[in-house]
């Protein structure tokens, strides 16, 4: 006779049977209860000490639910031991590090790496530093969006992450940052199993009554649970930039919720949502910023406008931004290559709103498909007059001169060649 498993419990996302797991799909945020539902399940009503969770069929993935998941895996693993298996992996699953977020203290990755589509650890401030700043160099280099989103992009995530590490009780936080290039949507889910957003405000001047009024009160300027710690502009400041970017904004804390789509804010209560006890209510805050819209970060800080220093750091002693080849991991090989660089160079042009030098110091040869992708297809776009204007080049040797030469030619030759045929 066959053996069927004993169902424990099936819902639309998740399914539960002897010590398995096993979520359908990691794009709906409805898949949270059901998995923590089962997590607690197997290991406090039933004694599974070991859980396996099949992935099998999960071929799309967002940040949320994603972030939140594997956040309740590594608590139930380090903080109560229980020992996890994984069975029918995906391959983004495993290179995302669903299974094993990556730490980035830890991590042997190099400089260069793409910090989107990862699942990330982080413990304290440098750690929130060495995130941003890697989340926007990918950003920059792999696409082009429009001024103020990068600022917008360090404020909140610098925000975010802080909060976490001064407010949950906890010593660890995950993020996951994910850019949707046909949409031109960056998403971004950051996420800790601490006391929650209610727990950290009920004893002050506030009084929140429950979670959603605790939520409702932190999008406030100036709320926050100690003045000596912060000032708590944090996630009235990103508040501000997705209404001003016409994006969304979803916290979820303990039994409550705010939802912030197209401009109107909803908050909500749940009977069972993210709460792994009392005592750590969890939160989770995921944003999509439209990278196509443009963010006035002066009226979303109330008249403030926050200092680049990566454009600071680009400048010479002239005032002048210059954007060193020879620095960029990314090398002149490739073609790939030359995409990312002329991503981070209009990027650069856009939020600097001058000049930026193209020095080639150091360098010794280049690809030609490293030179079309980055010279040739600049000019393309440009026109050659707009192109030297913005992006003036120095310090070329004669060889590296020559392949961009020729490189441009063809480019050229190629548009004449396609306007003639139309």
């Amino acid at each position: 006779m066959r053996y069927r498993p004993t169902t424990y419990f099936k819902n639309h996302n998740c399914a539960v049977y002897d010590n398995v797991l096993r979520p359908y799909n990691l794009t709906n945020k409805r898949l949270i209860p059901e998995v923590i539902n089962g997590l607690k399940r197997l290991h406090f009503k039933f004694g599974h000490k070991k859980i396996v969770i099949d992935l099998a069929g999960v071929e799309k993935v967002f940040p949320y639910p994603a972030v939140p998941v594997a956040g309740y895996i590594h608590y139930f693993k380090e903080k109560l031991g229980v020992d996890f298996e994984f069975i029918n992996v995906p391959t983004y699953l495993r290179k995302i590090h669903f299974l094993s977020p990556d730490d980035i203290t830890k991590t042997t990755t190099g400089i260069g790496t793409n910090f989107l589509d990862r699942v990330w650890l982080f413990h304290s401030s440098d750690d929130v530093h060495s995130l941003v700043n890697g989340f926007l160099a990918s950003i920059r280099k792999s696409t082009t969006v429009e001024d103020g989103i990068l600022q917008a992009c360090e404020w909140g995530l610098n925000e975010i992450m802080d909060n976490v590490i001064q407010h949950s009780t906890e010593d660890t936080g995950f993020i996951m940052g994910q850019v949707l290039k046909d949409s031109q949507i960056l998403k971004v889910s950051i996420f800790d199993y601490g006391q929650g957003i209610f727990q950290s405000l009920r004893n002050t001047a506030y009084r929140p009554r429950n979670a959603s009024d605790a939520i409702s009160l932190s999008v406030q300027e100036g709320v926050t649970r100690d003045k000596k710690i912060g000032q708590g502009n944090g996630m009235w400041g990103l508040y501000n930039i997705i209404n001003l970017n016409d994006g969304a904004l979803q916290i979820i804390s303990g039994k409550g919720g705010l939802n912030f789509i197209n401009r109107k804010k909803e908050t909500e209560s749940y009977q069972n949502i993210i709460m792994l006890n009392q005592h750590k209510q969890s939160t989770a805050i995921n944003f999509d910023i439209k990278l196509s819209n443009p963010i006035s970060m002066k009226e979303a800080l109330g008249g403030y406008e926050p200092i680049d220093m990566f454009i600071e750091n680009l400048e010479d002693d002239f005032d002048r931004i210059v954007y060193k080849i020879i620095e960029q991991s990314s090398g002149t090989g490739t073609r790939q290559s030359g995409f990312r660089i002329k991503n981070e160079l209009i990027n650069i042009y856009k939020s600097a709103k001058k000049p930026v030098i193209i020095d080639f110091e150091g360098v010794g040869i280049i690809a030609s498909s490293f030179a079309d992708e980055l010279i040739g297809k600049l000019i393309s776009e440009l026109g050659l007059f707009q192109f030297q204007a913005a992006f003036p080049m120095k310090n070329m040797n004669p060889t590296v001169q020559a392949i961009v030469q020729r490189s441009v030619s063809q480019r050229l030759a190629q548009n004449l060649n396609t306007n003639a045929n139309i």
